[in-house]
């Protein structure tokens, strides 16, 4: 019974994740003012996509009918430093996510119910998965850092861009967190492991 409960919870958390923001980056300048800018130039990483970060501003003195695109802002940013655009970036994985997911899900659901041999191998890709995404997440902003282009309007030796914390890039000042998809993702982790390591115990007892 704990088995299934915990594929199941691990299921729901891992659909919840695919809908949910996983990792922001955020830039901030002089250029920037936090009047228009609150979280500076905001980026959220999605399993499936690069989304706007930036939040529609409510005040008199600023009139907005839709968020400033901060996807546009950033790619600007990396213009100015000689960057490649962020569409550049992870176009097979982003094209590939929803359905890895729905095979990710499948195989969960397969494992409700299948015993027999290598049955773990059907729990792997969603315990995997908040790694796989931080591996390829770091992968591609070590690209981004170190495919500069020499016309540049201002010149940066190659870098490695902030996976986590708190950077310095030129006059930008750089965040990279994680979000609140991502914490939902290990949890889905977690609840697949935890689950994988009781049908584990369960089917040694029963041999």
């Amino acid at each position: 019974m704990a088995f299934r409960g915990l594929i199941i919870a691990g299921l729901l958390l891992m659909a919840a994740s695919f809908f949910s923001p996983l990792w922001w980056v955020s830039l901030k300048a002089p250029n920037y003012p936090e009047h228009t800018f609150p979280d500076g130039v905001r980026i959220h990483m999605h399993w499936n996509g690069v989304k706007n970060g930036c939040v529609l501003i409510e005040r008199e003195e600023i009139e907005e009918d839709e968020p400033l695109d901060c996807v546009f802002e950033m790619n600007t940013i990396n213009h100015y430093i000689g960057m490649e655009p962020i569409e550049r970036g992870a176009k097979l994985e982003f094209a590939a996510a929803p359905y890895l997911f729905l095979s990710f899900g499948a195989a969960l659901i397969v494992l409700l119910f299948y015993r027999g041999p290598f049955w773990w191998v059907l729990a792997l890709p969603a315990i995997l998965a908040p790694l796989a995404f931080l591996v390829d997440f770091t992968g591609w902003l070590w690209w981004f850092g170190h495919n500069l282009h020499e016309w540049a309007a201002f010149t940066v030796k190659p870098f490695m861009p902030t996976v986590m914390g708190e950077g310095k890039v030129a006059q930008f000042t750089t965040y990279a967190y994680p979000h609140y998809g991502f914490a939902l993702s290990i949890a889905s982790s977690l609840c697949v492991l935890v689950a994988t390591l009781l049908r584990r115990k369960e089917l040694r007892i029963d041999s």
